[in-house]
């Protein structure tokens, strides 16, 4: 145990540790199961990644988000200790491939998702690593009282019966009791040793601020922005907006939310890290591994859906221990508007249904059939198609992904669709004319096979290197073509890439877990019902209030948030 300091020096650069940190660490070094419980930005990751270097084999995490793996791993590699994660693959050789990788390539730290667990060649594998711990992150989501529930955690005890005497940890940043005792139980974990931390952070003032105006509201809480401020929108076109106000203003700031491609995301991330743009507005999609010391407030315009999400987006401030604010900007019509933008777009099971059977008829997925097959989707389109609100729609899918039905990739790819409606006579005729598009339909007939009897793909790109066009041009000329009737063309935006992991059994695929589905549906009710009580009760201290929902009593105010009598004590 006498390496643990240096180790923490030598890879971590740090002379101390965290609170907690360092007795979490000697209590899983003894080889026993240990449940961790700390709040956003205690330091939670060390406590099983320094104890991987001291360790003979390798330590196995599992981790519900690609993104946040793929973090840590960088940040690991950086330090010098080799790490990898099990992508996703498609087929028995890929599996081999990354596992044959995993054992040979001297990689102390394994990541992987909980639905590689669901893979019996991937499980039939796992006792050929040399897996010396296990630790589970976001451990809450195995609960289905957490407020990330995904069925997929369940499938990590099966790692008990492969690795019977290797010590699991447990860790999650927000948990209430009963949450605490699903993470104990569900993973089979042998007498664990709870370290639990409290939830208060005394450093960030809550503050709730009643306006007719947010955005005047807003304004004023900028007049003197200081360091870095994160200021928490419901929608991406909300996000947009805000910063063109801000900007107005004559402040710099930036947007960032789930539809910007992954280049650009890391761009906004690192111009907000340097300072470049010290205001960021976002979506809840600026979350993990956002590690930000000098925040000094975090700004929702809407109230979030439930406590957990407030209380981890609240704790990206003040991480340096200094005075921070997190501010909820509350207007009197946010209760009906926070009702109908989540209630009512919790789908019930006739609409996942529906949905369903759409969306193997929009993909052409026979009874039967689909597994294995990978589909590219636009959502847009699919939702104009049906005429379904995309909201409620895009959950649909968010459920069928938890539920292993498919697993769902965001992509952004044009493709074009084309499909030659003339008959031969005429198309060869038009053809042999002298000009730009008779020369890209002579192209299209030789290059592409039954383009008279089926829509077929076409690589624009392709096309446009080998004939000296630009893409517009072709785009044009195939237009004019269009308006001859001599071919007919679709240009689809993709958006959503689906890979098929069951076959289509429309009964037995959904009804496994509709009725889940309905009892996780009430429990964002009442989480819905506890924000809307924090938002608008002006009878208790706030701090106390976030206490008491993970299961701590205060017996005095905390004098610093924005009740009432905590504002009289402070002065």
């Amino acid at each position: 145990m006498e390496n643990i300091l240096d180790h923490l020096k030598k890879y971590w650069n740090s002379t101390a540790f965290r609170p907690m940190q360092r007795e979490i660490i000697i209590h899983y070094m003894k080889g026993k199961d240990t449940v961790v419980l700390m709040p956003t930005g205690g330091g939670k990751s060390i406590c099983y990644q320094l104890p991987s270097l001291l360790r003979r084999g390798q330590t196995l995490v599992i981790s519900p988000l690609i993104s946040l793996m793929q973090d840590q791993i960088n940040q690991l590699n950086e330090r010098g200790i080799k790490s990898m994660f099990f992508e996703s693959y498609r087929g028995k050789n890929d599996i081999y491939r990354q596992l044959e990788n995993a054992r040979n390539g001297n990689f102390k730290m394994l990541y992987c998702s909980p639905e590689r667990l669901d893979n019996k060649e991937f499980i039939s594998q796992l006792d050929m690593l040399h897996i010396t711990s296990i630790a589970i992150d976001e451990a809450h989501c195995i609960s289905e009282w957490g407020h990330d529930f995904r069925p997929s955690f369940k499938s990590i005890k099966k790692l008990r019966s492969i690795f019977p005497k290797v010590p699991f940890i447990a860790l999650t940043a927000t948990a209430t009791p009963k949450v605490l005792d699903d993470i104990i139980r569900e993973l089979d974990l042998i007498k664990p040793k709870i370290f639990k931390k409290s939830f208060e952070r005394k450093n960030i003032n809550y503050q709730i601020l009643y306006t007719e105006d947010k955005i005047g509201e807003l304004k004023k809480i900028l007049t003197k922005p200081e360091a870095s401020v994160i200021i928490y929108c419901r929608s991406r076109s909300k996000a947009e907006s805000t910063v063109n106000d801000i900007q107005r203003w004559g402040m710099k700031a930036n947007f960032y939310h789930g539809g910007l491609e992954a280049e650009l995301k890391k761009k906004r991330l690192e111009d907000w890290k340097n300072e470049t743009y010290p205001i960021m507005v976002a979506t809840n999609a600026f979350g993990m591994g956002i590690d930000k010391s000098n925040v000094r407030k975090v700004v929702h315009l809407l109230i979030p859906e439930s406590m957990e999400s407030y209380y981890q987006e609240t704790g990206r401030a003040g991480r340096d221990g200094l005075c921070s604010e997190g501010i909820l900007l509350v207007h009197p019509s946010d209760k009906n508007r926070l009702q109908n933008q989540f209630l009512s777009h919790l789908p019930n099971s006739k609409y996942l249904k529906l949905v369903f059977k759409k969306l193997c008829d929009y993909l052409k997925i026979a009874y039967g059939e689909g597994k294995g097959q990978e589909y590219k989707l636009s959502f847009n389109d699919f939702c104009s198609t049906y005429e379904f609100n995309p909201k409620k729609a895009h959950q649909c899918l968010d459920i069928f992904n938890r539920e292993g039905i498919f697993e769902l990739q965001q992509i952004h790819e044009t493709q074009t669709y084309l499909k030659i409606i003339s008959n031969p006579s005429e198309a060869l005729k038009r053809s042999r004319q002298v000009d730009t598009a008779s020369q890209i339909l002579q192209f299209l007939m030789r290059n592409y096979k039954g383009l008279f009897w089926k829509e077929k793909k076409i690589n624009l790109g392709h096309v446009g290197n080998q004939l000296g066009f630009e893409i517009n041009e072709i785009q044009e000329k195939i237009g004019l073509l269009a308006k001859e009737n001599i071919l007919e063309f679709d240009n689809s935006n993709k958006d959503i890439k689906l890979y098929w992991k069951v076959p289509r059994e429309d009964h037995y695929t959904l009804n496994r877990f509709l009725k889940r589905i309905m009892n996780q549906n009430q429990l964002k009710a009442d989480k819905i019902a506890f924000m809307l009580d924090y938002a608008f009760d002006k009878s208790e201290c706030k701090r106390n209030k976030i206490l008491g929902y993970f299961g701590e009593k205060k017996s005095d105010d905390c004098q610093n948030c924005s009740y009432e009598a905590c504002q009289k004590q402070k002065k």
